[in-house]
């Protein structure tokens, strides 16, 4: 395998363009949106997957404007900190407190196969502009078995 991503969601400029979310690809477990304050700086967050040639991807996640504060959550937020919560499929997975984060092959489906991650406040409400929350999403495709 190699160690180059397969999958990037955007360049990571900061611009609002890059911090998207896809219509109909709402979550199960979804916190209230935390609308971005007017005096900060717009947050941005991207990620890339690179195949781990033991088991599934380790994600990288690219983030501008916006820090990752682990020894803060549940308390009351702060403008542009906080954590990341990651979703195949739709389903969460985990909450993340740094820039790195593994996901097994097992919890991807032969396919097509969505990865979103989300910035999330410390009291995980998902960071978000004019109501749209600050996400990456990219598609990762497994491919069938091959048969003998």
């Amino acid at each position: 395998m190699t160690d180059s991503p397969i999958a990037g969601a955007d360049n990571n400029t900061g611009s609002y363009q890059n911090t998207r979310s896809i219509k109909g690809m709402e979550v199960s477990h979804q916190h209230p949106p935390r609308e971005v304050s007017s005096q900060s700086p717009i947050p941005s967050v991207s990620h890339l997957m690179f195949p781990d040639v033991m088991d599934g991807f380790n994600v990288q996640i690219l983030t501008r404007h916006f820090t990752f504060t682990p020894a803060s959550i549940n308390q009351a937020p702060n403008n542009n900190q906080g954590h990341a919560h990651i979703y195949v499929n739709d389903v969460k997975i985990a909450r993340v407190y740094s820039s790195w984060f593994h996901l097994p092959r097992s919890l991807f489906k032969t396919g097509d196969n969505v990865v979103k991650v989300t910035l999330n406040a410390n009291d995980h409400g998902e960071w978000s502009i004019n109501g749209n929350p600050i996400s990456s999403v990219v598609k990762v495709v497994i491919p069938a078995p091959k048969s003998r």
